[in-house]
């Protein structure tokens, strides 16, 4: 018998052609199932061994034409236009810290700024050609080292900044947690559920109420879209009516215990800041004036009105505050007020661009999972941006960054984010679940070709 009739030479030839190392092996390991399958059912139907493999060998077609169309259909998605943005978002921040964060340069240079670009875009790439099945794989065990690496943080390290951090972290492994308990029914539901409260805890612990926001916010987004999609097996409006009424039963339960007192006092001074103007509303009350004075646009250089001197009016002082003074998290404002409210709206229509082109393209992946990993990374960067916008415009309620614009490491965080979403994209096209179970596509190609 002919070398290149049996299925091993056959398998041969045809992965010379494919050219996507990853791809490689998971197409030969479906097109040696398929041929062994063929075999058995002309073993069945009484042929020898030997005869059994020709014939389903060359039932398959030319090796090498098979091997060239698996490889023009299997190859690497490039984003591009993810990528570029990504990082024209992140270098037009680390120009807005430069210029607005003068007494940090010239205390410290611009050396962070220009690494925190540099480490970031590495950390994007990095994740970018990571295979997001392995995450899938490892589910249970990425959510319990996410909880047990805080416990160092939480020890060693400033509580605040290193939470602010590993924060970002934890929709993502939440995710990975509901995931592992598909098709698990009511039981799978509940331990879902229950997976949040130990993230829910370390927030409260820290406390870092804008972490434990966007935990609660996206976590609850991902099982109402899991629920939706009777991702546990217990039908699409039992499953959502069970996630809103936990929710909302907790929100009750701690409204009637008074746990919410001090917070709604919070939400009531965010909302009208001059009522505590010299105590908890004074940030909100200054920026309120601030926007009051800000035109659409105004001339790069030139001079800035600025509002009612709110410092000396309180305290008694002669120097003069911005947002500026206040936090790193305030840069958004200080911008608005050097260049118009123009300049900052295009910036957030930008970063609004990246996050729904991200929540588009996810949501039509062919790879389920990958459906919930690019949820949760939108959301923790949507959720961020929105507080921070919120916190920049008047309602200062906890304090919020605007991803990749302000800060250093948080930068690098939030660009390994988007990368490990745009890995989704890329590598759609040989998404799997499991080993040997390979996700079936939208439109899947089924090749026929006439043994010559």
């Amino acid at each position: 018998m002919p070398e290149r009739k049996t299925i091993a030479a056959y398998l041969e030839a045809v992965q010379g052609q494919i050219r996507w190392k990853r791809a490689r092996p998971l197409l030969v390991r479906e097109l040696e199932r398929h041929l062994e399958d063929q075999r058995d059912d002309f073993l069945k139907e009484g042929k020898a061994p030997d005869e059994a493999e020709r014939l389903a060998v060359e039932d398959m077609g030319d090796p090498v034409t098979v091997g060239t169309e698996l490889d023009r259909i299997h190859r690497p998605r490039p984003q591009w236009g993810l990528l570029g943005l990504t990082i024209a978002l992140a270098a037009i921040g680390v120009v807005l810290r430069v210029l607005f964060r003068q007494p940090y340069v010239q205390q410290m240079g611009i050396t962070r700024f220009l690494a925190s670009l540099g480490l970031g875009t590495a950390a994007m790439l990095g994740m970018y050609f990571f295979d997001v099945s392995r995450l899938v794989l490892h589910a249970r065990a990425l959510y319990i080292g996410t909880l047990v690496m805080t416990v160092p943080l939480l020890r060693f390290v400033y509580p605040t900044y290193s939470f602010s951090l590993m924060s970002a972290l934890y929709p993502l492994a939440y995710v990975l947690w509901l995931y592992s308990f598909r098709g698990k029914g009511w039981k799978g539901l509940l331990l879902t559920i229950l997976g949040g409260m130990p993230l829910a805890a370390v927030c409260c612990l820290i406390p870092s109420a804008s972490g434990l926001f966007i935990l609660l916010f996206s976590g609850l987004a991902a099982t109402l879209y899991a629920a939706g999609r009777d991702w546990f097996g217990v039908g699409r409006w039992k499953g959502a009516g069970a996630v809103l009424a936990v929710a909302f039963g907790l929100l009750a339960f701690l409204f009637l215990k008074g746990y919410l007192n001090s917070f709604l006092l919070r939400v009531m001074i965010a909302l009208r800041p001059e009522l505590e103007k010299e105590h908890r509303g004074y940030m909100g009350w200054v920026l309120h004036m601030f926007w009051e004075d800000v035109p659409p646009l105004r001339s790069v250089g030139g001079e800035a009105a600025m509002p009612v001197n709110a410092g000396a009016r309180i305290f008694g002082g002669g120097q003069e505050l911005r947002p500026i003074d206040f936090s790193h998290d305030f840069l958004p404002a200080s911008m608005a007020v050097a260049w118009g409210w123009i300049p900052l709206a295009l910036l957030l229509a930008a970063l609004t661009i990246l996050l729904l082109w991200m929540l588009v393209k996810g949501l039509r992946q062919s790879y389920l999972p990958g459906h919930f990993v690019v949820l949760a990374v939108v959301l923790t960067l949507g959720f961020q941006t929105l507080f921070s916008a919120a916190l920049n415009f008047g309602f200062v309620l906890f304090s919020a960054s605007l991803p990749l614009v302000v800060g250093n490491f948080q930068t690098v965080v939030d660009m390994a984010l988007i990368g490990l979403a745009l890995s989704v994209f890329r590598g759609n096209s040989i998404a799997r679940e499991g080993p040997g179970r390979p996700i079936p596509q939208r439109k899947r190609l089924r090749i026929k070709f006439e043994y010559q």
